[in-house]
């Protein structure tokens, strides 16, 4: 599979005059709508017969349809990335782009030691995460075993070392269900947020597990932090409190 790089914007045209339908969003994650995860292959950034160049960005080869899709910055992001640790392994191993094998470019960029890119859309299994390097390998050999949920089956292990977090980030409420992935938090401390409702989201698989077990009415106690200007809190640990 010669995935380099993710995307998960959904298609997005603008038409002036035209009402164009366009599929909604489909995945909820992390608070907030967003489109099915889709992986970008190492062929779009080479050219098919000009020597020494790649590229990147929005020059990739692209349909104007799929355009609408890997447009957006978290995406091109990744493209740049790919495109940079390509260029350095082309001159390491004097070869031209397309002679690169793309099987090195992806070992690169998943060991990159400062910012090790995901190449497969994995919920549960943060970088981090002990298990993450083996399973992004092995989904990229085997995509027939990828799991259509994006969740890792095998991964037994959750992380622990984010549990400790800043203190005066603990915050104690009632939890408000209002949809899949929507959950509202009327807060009861600290006081300076009280009787305030704010929106819990989660980055964290195993959080999101337990706010999907929680109903309303529970009171909780939560870790995490507060956006003041989204107001919501990125939950990070919670646990039930007595008398829900």
């Amino acid at each position: 599979m010669g995935a380099i790089a993710l995307g998960n914007y959904p298609n997005d045209h603008h038409y002036p005059g035209f009402e164009f339908p366009l599929q909604p969003k489909s995945i909820r994650w992390g608070g907030r709508w967003v489109g099915t995860p889709f992986t970008m292959p190492y062929g779009c950034l080479v050219p098919e017969t000009v020597d020494g160049l790649l590229v990147c960005e929005k020059n990739i080869s692209v349909s104007h349809m799929a355009n609408g899709a890997t447009r957006l910055q978290p995406a091109v992001m990744g493209i740049g990335q790919a495109a940079g640790m390509a260029a350095a392994l082309c001159v390491e191993q004097r070869c031209q782009p397309r002679d690169l094998s793309v099987g090195d470019l992806q070992r690169a960029l998943l060991t990159d030691a400062i910012a090790p890119a995901a190449l497969m859309p994995l919920y549960n299994l943060p970088p981090q995460h002990p298990d993450w390097l083996y399973w992004q390998q092995y989904y990229l050999q085997h995509p027939e075993d990828y799991p259509l949920d994006g969740n890792c089956p095998a991964s037994g292990t959750v992380l622990r070392e984010r549990q400790s977090v800043l203190a005066g980030e603990v915050f104690q409420g009632t939890l408000e269900r209002r949809g899949e992935q929507d959950y509202g938090f009327v807060v009861s401390a600290p006081g300076d947020l009280a009787n305030r409702v704010v929106m819990l989201i989660t980055l964290r698989s195993e959080v999101e597990v337990q706010l999907g077990e929680c109903g309303s009415g529970d009171r909780l106690e939560v870790w995490g932090r507060y956006n003041r200007s989204g107001n919501w809190v990125v939950v990070e640990r919670l646990e039930k409190m007595g008398g829900s």
